[in-house]
C-alpha cells in the first residue's frame, strides 16, 4: 500500500510544475493521481448535488433541524424524509456534473459503448443513492444528528461505493 504513494511522491519530487500539471490532466495518470482527480472531480459534482440540495432545504421542502412550517416546528420524520427527497430530486444533476468531468479529466471511457456507459454510470450512482439515503435518515431521525451532518453521511457513503464501481465495472482504466 506504501508503494504507490512513495512512487507518487518521488514523481512529485523529481518533477517540474509543467510536467505535474500534464500528469495530472493525463488519463494514464498514477493511480495516486488518478484518485485525486476522482476527488476533485466529486467535489465539484458534490458542490452542485448539495447546492440543489440545500436550495430545496431552505425553500421548497424545509429540511434544517427546527425548521418552521406555517409557524411549527417540523417533525422529525418530516426533516428526514425532506433530506431524502431533496437528495432525491438533485441525485440527477450531481451525477450528470460528475460522468461529464470524469470522461474529461479522469478515466477512459470505451469499455462499453457511451449510452451504456452512461447507463452503468448512472445506475451505479443510484445503487450508490440507496444506501446514502438510509445513512442520512438514519442520522437525522434515529440519531438526531444536524442535517449538516447527516448530509456528510449521504456523501461520505456514496463516494465510497461510485468509485470502486466506476473504476473496475465503466470504465477502461
Amino acid at each position: 500500500m506504501t508503494a504507490p504513494i512513495l512512487a507518487a511522491w518521488r514523481f512529485v519530487r523529481q518533477n517540474d510544475l509543467p510536467t505535474l500539471w500534464r500528469a495530472l490532466l493525463s488519463r494514464n495518470a498514477h493511480p495516486a493521481l488518478q484518485f485525486l482527480k476522482y476527488g476533485i472531480c466529486g467535489v465539484a459534482a458534490a458542490v452542485v448535488h448539495n447546492g440543489i440540495m440545500a436550495l430545496l432545504s431552505v425553500t421548497l421542502f424545509p429540511a434544517a433541524k427546527g425548521a418552521l412550517v406555517d409557524g411549527q416546528a417540523i417533525s422529525e420524520s418530516l426533516r428526514s424524509h425532506h433530506l431524502v427527497l431533496n437528495n432525491a430530486l438533485a441525485w440527477p444533476f450531481g451525477t450528470a456534473i460528475a460522468y461529464w468531468l470524469n470522461i474529461l479529466f479522469v478515466f477512459t471511457p470505451g469499455r462499453h459503448g457511451r449510452m451504456l456507459e452512461l447507463l452503468l454510470f448512472a445506475g451505479i450512482s443510484a445503487l450508490s443513492f440507496f444506501p446514502g439515503a438510509l445513512v442520512v435518515r438514519w442520522m437525522a431521525e434515529d440519531l438526531h444528528l444536524p442535517s449538516t451532518l447527516a448530509q456528510l453521511g449521504f456523501v461520505f457513503t456514496s463516494v465510497t461505493v461510485n468509485f470502486i464501481s466506476r473504476k473496475f465495472l465503466i470504465f477502461k482504466s
